[in-house]
């Protein structure tokens, strides 16, 4: 009776259990042209890497087989041949030189900057911005670069070429991100808190900073891991290729909330994301006129209050 009760219980679990959550080999499935080259180089290196552990495990056991003790028996002596160990070190050698240069040129891959898709957002001053772009590599922002150390710009913005990124800053403070969107008027850019929006198909570069301690920056899907410095702007990008929602969260502990400073990232439509910046900026105006409209209240009721009118 108690084994059959005790069958019973087993059975109960494994049946009411909640699913278990499968173990996560690899990186998320990336969305990103820079995350397809960082999952490229992940998969290239573990397959890499398994194949020279069973090969060198392999040829260990192999060696144990053959030349084990046996009673009777005085196993054989194995000398290497002539050359051997020259043959080995320039075998490893090249394989060596063939992971550096292909670190190399992933890396280059993953740090230049695609141009917006036909799908994305086009280019136009109060949308996006070129200057200054640090730490990645895109031909027509260090031109625009070069530009702008020679000439003013017209009206005081730079103008976007077609294909050029969206420019947003990321700020990180104790414990949320604010995000501001070019455009507007100079001092005056439209921002959101914890969430970022973008729109689809379009090249993004992400300018980091904190305004306190060192935080990170991480979306698996769309970037790789960038530290937030204080007073030290660095740079990542993405584009991402579908309309959908992305999460992140950071690496590094920066105080008793650190669990609550995650990212998060909603690509949406290109028209879409422009009404949603017309919205911030639309609300950033009513604020501050009401702003004004309290202050110039104020002193209005301070006036009467020196001068004894009603």
């Amino acid at each position: 009776m108690i084994r059959g009760a005790l069958a019973l219980a087993a059975l109960a679990m494994l049946v009411l259990a909640a699913p278990a959550q499968a173990l996560q080999l690899g990186p998320e499935t990336p969305h990103s042209p820079n995350t397809e080259d960082m999952s490229t180089t992940y998969w290239v290196m573990l397959i890499l890497t398994i194949v020279v552990a069973v090969v060198i495990n392999g040829a260990l056991i192999a060696a144990l087989v053959r030349f084990k003790a046996q009673r009777g028996k005085v196993p054989a002596r194995v000398t290497a041949g002539r050359g051997a160990i020259t043959r080995i070190a320039g075998g490893l050698s090249v394989l060596a030189l063939a992971v550096f240069v292909f670190g190399i040129v992933i890396s280059d891959s993953a740090r230049t900057v695609d141009e917006s898709g036909s799908e994305g957002l086009s280019a136009a001053a109060s949308q996006t911005a070129q200057v200054p772009i640090r730490g990645v590599s895109n031909a027509a922002l260090e031109a625009a670069d070069t530009a702008a150390l020679s000439e003013e710009p017209e009206g005081g913005v730079f103008k976007p070429a077609e294909g050029d990124p969206l420019v947003i800053d990321a700020i990180a403070q104790q414990w949320l991100w604010r995000f501001e969107y070019p455009g507007g008027t100079p001092g005056q850019r439209t921002f959101s808190y914890g969430e970022l929006v973008v729109p689809v198909d379009t090249a993004v570069v992400l300018e980091i900073d904190s305004v306190d301690v060192i935080h990170s920056w991480w979306v698996p899907a769309l970037t790789g891991q960038v530290q937030a410095v204080p007073g030290d702007i660095a740079q990542t990008w993405f584009k991402a290729d579908e309309v959908g929602t992305y999460y992140g969260r950071g690496t590094v502990f920066d105080g008793t909330s650190y669990p609550s400073l995650t990212a998060k990232v909603r690509v949406v439509e290109p028209t879409e994301y422009e009404a949603y910046v017309e919205g911030l900026a639309g609300d950033l105006a009513d604020a501050q006129d009401a702003v004004r409209a309290a202050a110039a209240a104020e002193a209005t009721a301070e006036q009467a209050t020196e001068t004894g009118t009603p």
